[in-house]
């Protein structure tokens, strides 16, 4: 059975999952990172359970084992968050904020960040709470250096957990993991094990409601809802779900028990209204490329132009353009992207953007891009054309 044909079963439910909503097959696509890579963009959408699915990378674990390795290129770096009063609040920061207000951790308890990559959020949730046993878990050994800065070698685990983790943690985090398994009923039930009886799981995963991107990113295996988020987590054995949409702008936080037993089904109705959400999102995406390639035709067509955003939004619009000839560079507020390339374009500070800059990408969630390009004044200094997506 082909890569393509294996994932039209859902790998939530089990129940095949029929045409794709969305398939793109031009140049490249876009990943989690913000880089192109070299397959078709394919997307299914399960009527039954309402989950999103792309089929895999070929050599998946490879790739999350040597090809993945996310901010290694700094101690510090980061994905921006938001920026508050002018003080920039980066992501893992956040979570750990977030995880330490949802989680009722007793002195001493122990905390495993599962497919923790660099472990940042983790790393700053035991800064605030030192008292804790933290300890990290991910697919690849490639951030044995940064584990070490603060988790003890005894407490770090590659590739396999140790069967001595059995039962043992209070509370297993996982942020922004599970969308990239190709199995999710196995990794959850895999994290299960590791809770003690009535342990807890916190859990952050791309919310496709609220940043549409996610739809098409092409290494998440995984493109969630409510309803199969809930479906997944029953059948693995958790009680207690609670599903948080505000607590981050771009994620659902999830919280879980260790339990018994099933949880109660999904109301059809709520099914089909998740179902019918996915099938919008397929069409934003079927219209974008459309919509860059008329823009660029129409109103930029040989002119100076710059990507604000270097991030997935960005590379997507760099990757739909017919000529990037015009295009002098990427602008980011985030310094830790100011010391990359993307399409061999360097990425800069927004008050680097120079005056023959005629037009202006806005390579941003398309919730709040006009929002954010609005307050970033360098862009503003002259007229100028702007797209959105």
């Amino acid at each position: 059975m082909n890569e393509v044909a294996a994932a039209t079963a859902c790998l939530v439910c089990g129940e095949a999952s029929g045409a794709p909503a969305y398939r793109y097959d031009g140049a490249v696509s876009v990943s989690s990172t913000a880089r192109a890579i070299a397959v078709p963009t394919i997307v299914y959408v399960c009527e039954i359970c309402g989950h999103g699915q792309t089929p895999a990378l070929a050599d998946i674990s490879g790739y999350y084992d040597t090809a993945y390795n996310v901010h290694l290129e700094s101690d510090d770096s980061d994905d921006l968050y938001d920026e508050r009063d002018g003080v920039p609040l980066y992501r893992a920061q956040h979570q750990a904020n977030v995880a330490l207000e949802k989680l009722a951790l007793a002195p001493g308890a122990s905390v495993l960040d599962y497919g923790c990559g660099k472990g940042m959020s983790l790393r700053a949730l035991l800064a605030a709470r030192p008292d804790l046993d933290g300890a990290v878990f991910d697919v690849s050994d490639a951030y044995r250096t940064a584990w070490d800065a603060f988790v003890a070698r005894r407490n770090q685990a590659a590739y396999t957990t140790p069967d001595s983790w059995a039962g043992r943690f209070d509370a297993v985090l996982s942020f922004f993991a599970l969308e990239h398994v190709s199995d999710p009923r196995r990794f959850l039930t895999g994290i299960r094990k590791l809770l003690r009886p009535g342990g807890e799981l916190h859990l952050t995963v791309p919310n496709v409601r609220r940043n549409v991107g996610d739809f098409i990113v092409v290494d998440h295996v995984n493109h969630f809802m409510p309803s199969s988020l809930r479906r997944a987590l029953a059948e693995a054995g958790y009680i207690d779900v609670r599903i948080d949409e505000e607590a981050h702008d771009a994620a659902f936080v999830v919280n879980a028990r260790r339990g018994f037993g099933r949880a109660g089904k999904i109301a059809p109705a709520e099914i089909a209204g998740y179902v019918a959400e996915a099938h919008q999102f397929a069409a934003f995406w079927q219209r974008a490329s459309d919509a860059v390639a008329s823009f660029e035709r129409e109103r930029a067509c040989g002119r100076k132009s710059a990507i604000y955003g270097s991030g997935f939004y960005g590379v997507f619009i760099a990757s739909r353009l017919a000529n990037r000839d015009p295009l002098a560079y990427f602008l980011d507020r985030n310094p830790h992207q100011q010391a990359k390339r993307i399409f061999d374009r360097p990425v800069l500070a927004p008050d680097a953007i120079e005056d023959d800059v005629e037009v202006v990408y806005v390579g941003l969630n398309p919730a709040r891009a006009r929002e954010i390009a609005a307050g970033v004044a360098p862009l503003h200094r002259r007229d100028r054309e702007f797209f959105y997506l």
